[in-house]
């Protein structure tokens, strides 16, 4: 049965195929989350070491861990799949709106444009090859929906994501590998301390000041790295991820339903539809599959890595005593939806109930690992 709200009348068999890029799509993603979460886990993207100059001392980066190339080259397929998705998407509605599959030369007409201006656009609709296709005729409902795609369409057309997609997509097609690199997101101090100075975000190098303040104070702080990929047209950097994610998310949700329904306010397909196995119902699966992104997925991974640490520190000091590598080694048998929920029975216990919580799971930890 279909859940609730979750209707797939509206793709049609003959654009099938967009359902299963998608999911090539979210595994690529996926694929490059876990090459990053490893490298965030160990060695961690740098070293620090702190120097004392005089009455300050100074927290430097000691090493820079090279990021893998992996990352940069999941990212840049995966962008490519989405671009030709796109692609995929008009070619199947053009054949079937002529009722016939095209010659080579037609063939080659078929793209994606992303015009910045409505000009650039009627004068890639006017490129004679198209002009011979009936779907791609100015009034069409397809050109409907291409021009309504169209990075033109928004005020800021640099970060509309079709013309960041096809920016991304050039560049990894036809010049370079896409660019990534470790970046210092932002330094945070745990508490206010207007004696201590901070290195602004931005591109990192050995010897680079992170913070720097009076040596005879101690100021806890938290520094955030990030992986980041450029945009090749505006020089621009943006956490790597986030940016997958985004243009993963528009193609899914705006772009493919709205070239082929004509509205975006459909059922949206999900992403973690399973391809290594084949399916008899397209429409079945695609209503069982999951709707959590490889994005998703990834954060909620590094949050559960993060609860870890931090339960592991908060349950260690309980009167009870229990061993800190014990705690740490039965949240580790734990899966990430089991961590994190062992984190809502805390935020979510009233003063009385934390102490009882508490104890529980310390008993937890002893019980499975069989030590204390």
């Amino acid at each position: 049965m279909t859940p609730p709200g979750r209707d797939y009348s509206w793709l049609p068999e003959h654009q099938f195929h967009t359902a299963y890029t998608l999911a090539h799509v979210d595994a690529l993603i996926g694929r490059a989350g876990e090459v990053l979460y490893d490298y965030f886990l160990d060695p961690g993207p740098f070293t620090l070491e702190n120097i004392v100059d005089g009455q300050i001392v100074e927290v430097r980066v000691k090493k820079l861990a090279p990021l893998p190339a992996a990352v940069a080259r999941y990212a840049a397929d995966a962008m490519t799949q989405l671009r030709a998705l796109i692609e995929h998407t008009i070619f199947a509605e053009v054949e079937y709106l002529l009722g016939r599959a095209l010659t080579d030369d037609e063939a080659r007409a078929i793209e994606m444009p992303a015009a910045t201006s409505e000009a650039k656009f009627v004068e890639w609709l006017r490129q004679r090859r198209r002009r011979d296709l009936l779907p791609l005729h100015d009034g069409e409902p397809l050109v409907r929906r291409l021009r309504h795609l169209q990075p033109y369409q928004r005020v800021d057309i640099d970060n509309h994501p079709m013309r960041v997609l096809a920016e991304h997509t050039n560049l990894a097609k036809h010049r370079t590998p896409a660019i990534a690199a470790v970046r210092l997101g932002r330094v945070i101090l745990d508490a206010p301390e207007p004696a201590v100075t901070t290195m602004v975000g931005g591109p990192l190098q050995v010897g680079d000041v992170l913070a720097a303040g009076p040596s005879g104070k101690q100021v806890p702080l938290t520094i955030l790295p990030e992986v980041s990929i450029q945009r090749p047209h505006t020089k621009t950097w943006h956490i790597v991820m986030k940016e997958l994610g985004a243009l993963q998310e528009w193609t899914r949700t705006t772009a493919i339903p709205h070239l082929i329904a004509g509205t975006s306010d459909v059922s949206q397909l999900p992403p973690g539809l399973d391809i290594t196995i084949g399916h008899e119902n397209v429409r079945a699966a695609l209503s069982a599959a999951s709707e959590k992104s490889a994005v998703q997925r990834s954060l909620w991974r590094i949050q559960a890595e993060t609860a870890r640490q931090s339960l592991t520190e908060i349950l260690a000091l309980h009167h009870q005593r229990v061993d800190p590598a014990v705690i740490r080694t039965w949240l580790d048998g734990l899966n990430d939806d089991a961590v994190m929920t062992a984190v809502g029975r805390m935020q979510y216990s009233g003063a009385q109930q934390l102490d009882r919580v508490v104890r529980e799971m310390l008993a937890e930890a002893v019980t499975a690992t069989g030590r204390s």
